[in-house]
Formats: structure tokens, sequence, C-alpha cells
């Protein structure tokens, strides 16, 4: 995991019991498996950099204080409206753009091809 239940409850100033206990662990194992898909690589609380911990924290802390999933709320008639397709936990468009950085490189990159069948372009000559 890329965080504990104690970095949240550093991080709000709450400790966390029971059903919430419950709540900050799944989003702990939601929010480490998003990060870790998109980053492409997996950490372990104490190798993660700090950066990408914060990160992970924040997105927990996001998910604590809100609907996750919930884009629009509507109270006459009882309307509701749902952002990424209902998916209930989600990485954050910002917390994406901050974590780009620390994506794993696939060390592709571009070669220069040379082939016998082209054949070179003519030398000039010095007059």
């Amino acid at each position: 995991m890329l965080m504990s239940v104690d970095d949240i409850e550093k991080r709000t100033g709450q400790v966390f019991e029971d059903e919430r206990l419950d709540q900050v662990s799944v989003y702990i194992t939601d929010v480490t498996a998003l990060v870790e898909s998109f980053l492409g690589r997996s950490y372990d609380t104490v190798a993660a950099p700090a950066a990408v911990k914060a990160i992970a924290c924040l997105e927990v802390i996001r998910n604590l204080n809100t609907d996750p999933g919930v884009a629009g709320d509507r109270v006459g008639d009882l309307s509701t409206t749902y952002a990424y397709g209902g998916a209930v936990v989600v990485l954050s468009p910002d917390a994406k753009a901050e974590l780009r950085r620390f994506r794993k490189r696939s060390g592709i990159g571009s070669i220069q091809i040379i082939s016998h069948l082209v054949p070179p372009p003519p030398e000039e000559d010095a007059a």
C-alpha cells in the first residue's frame, strides 16, 4: 500500500473508527491500485516517493469528503447525475497530471534505420 490509515489520520486530524475505518481502508486499497496502475509500477509505504504518497493521500481524503462518482445533485424532484460512468473511485484529473512525471518509461525511443536497399546520397566532388 502507498499509505496507511495513520497517514490519513495525521493529514485530516481525525481518528477513524468502526465503519469509517473500514471506508478509509477500502479507499486506501482502491487509490493505491489506481495509482499503481496509472504509473505502471508498484510501491510500498516505505519506498514510495513522498510526492506520490502525498497525491495518493489527497485522493483518499477527496473521496472521504465527497460522494465518489456523483457529479451533480438536485433536491427538487430528486435528481442525481454521475461522473466517470458511475465509477465509485477514480483518480482526479489533477492527480493524474501530477503523477505523470512518475510514470514508468518504456525505454522505447527513436532509432535510425539504415538499409542496403537504398543507396547513399552521392558525394560531392571538391573542385
